[in-house]
């Protein structure tokens, strides 16, 4: 295929109402859509939104190293292949890269710029699997499931209204919900979470995200008050850099423990997949952010290596538009396993969210289409 246009679009998210985690509180997420356009009019679309605080690079970053990617992409030509995407990312393609001092290989960010990454290899991914004219998840597995299940994640902070707020969501067909903790007293996490397990009874699944603001002696603690209300997980318990400790806290949890923001270095990726504590991983989850692990096919390889050390894997977004939740979804399709809910229902969260999209959760469940590509156009997204 030959790239004959390369361009950047600026985008800007509004969320409806301020989302408060561990590491601070969000109200607008920045970041770009890359679109690519190949000599037969087909348009492939990436998303790359950063999160420092996750793992990523800065925003600044993201445009630098993508303006040089796309620069360099003009008009040239690359094979029609997984493996063509792969070498287009091996390495980084102009001397601005390099005098950033960045450099990108396939599955490896050195001096991190994953957000980047991630956003060429999806507007590659959906270019090609048009070219081939396939659903973009059958490049990752030819087994690729349907639909892919997904949690709602609960975002207020009073009580009653977060019960009111499960209540609605099991309405709507979702049967895992998730909720923030950590960064507030354990009493008021304790309320909370009991608030909503009392809303929607025993039967819905119940999973807590930390995002690694307990020490281990707090972690233990909270993990013994709220584990009685029967828990499906808690990511990322324990700060993000000690692997011991979330090893320790995994031996004594009353629930799968979910190791998240641990994986925002490939060094910490490459320790979590090969460290021998003795007695089982790590943990019994890997959480995937496809934007934090560089894209699609690194994601990939995590989620594959982790099955095989016995490890459940399941695809979270960090706070992004359509496009990249889009890509996300047909990454959850293709993974070993189904069985957790993915964390891809979090358009909600957005004021401006388009109002209709192929991806939007029906009772709990995202539907792939079986149209090639990820099935978006530009004026579906309302993105110029």
């Amino acid at each position: 295929m030959r790239i004959t246009e390369a361009t950047l679009v600026p985008l800007r998210l509004t969320l409806a109402r301020p989302l408060k985690t561990a590491k601070g509180t969000y109200a607008t997420r920045d970041g770009f859509i890359v679109r690519l356009k190949d000599e037969d009019g087909h348009v492939g679309q990436g998303e790359a939104m950063p999160l420092p605080e996750f793992g990523t690079e800065s925003l600044a970053t993201t445009h630098q190293v993508l303006r040089g990617w796309l620069d360099a992409l003009q008009g040239q030509s690359l094979d029609d292949s997984i493996e063509g995407i792969e070498a287009t990312l091996v390495p980084s393609p102009s001397d601005e890269l390099r005098s950033l001092g960045v450099r990108i290989r396939s599955g490896e960010v050195e001096e991190h710029a994953p957000a980047a990454q991630h956003g060429l290899e999806l507007a590659l991914l959906d270019l090609l699997a048009q070219r081939k004219g396939v659903p973009l998840c059958w490049l990752l597995a030819e087994e690729a499931r349907p639909e892919v299940l997904v949690n709602a994640l609960l975002g207020a902070e009073d009580p009653k209204a977060l019960a009111q707020e499960a209540r609605e969501a099991v309405a709507e067909g979702f049967q895992t919900l998730k909720v923030k903790v950590a960064g507030r007293p354990l009493d008021a996490d304790e309320a909370r979470v009991k608030a909503v397990r009392e809303a929607v009874g025993p039967r819905i699944r119940l999973r807590l995200d930390a995002n690694g603001g307990w020490n281990e002696p707090e972690a233990n603690r909270a993990l013994d008050r709220l584990g009685w209300y029967e828990l499906e997980l808690v990511e990322q318990p324990t700060p993000p850099e000690d692997l011991q400790a979330l090893w320790r806290v995994q031996r004594r949890a009353p629930c799968i423990i979910g190791a998240d923001e641990t994986l925002a270095t490939p060094a910490a990726v490459r320790a979590l997949l090969t460290m021998d504590l003795g007695g089982g991983p790590v943990v019994g989850a890997v959480v995937i952010k496809p934007m934090v692990l560089g894209g699609l096919l690194p994601s990939m390889v995590v989620a594959l290596r982790a099955a095989r050390l016995g490890m459940h894997a399941y695809v979270t977004s960090s706070i992004d538009g359509v496009v990249a939740r889009a890509g996300a979804a047909h990454l959850a399709s293709a993974l070993p396993s189904g069985e957790l809910a993915s964390g891809l229902a979090v358009g909600r969260l957005f004021a401006d969210e388009p109002l209709d999209h192929p991806y939007r959760p029906e009772h709990g469940l995202i539907r792939l289409r079986d149209v090639p590509g990820l099935g978006l156009t530009p004026e579906l997204l309302g993105v110029p």
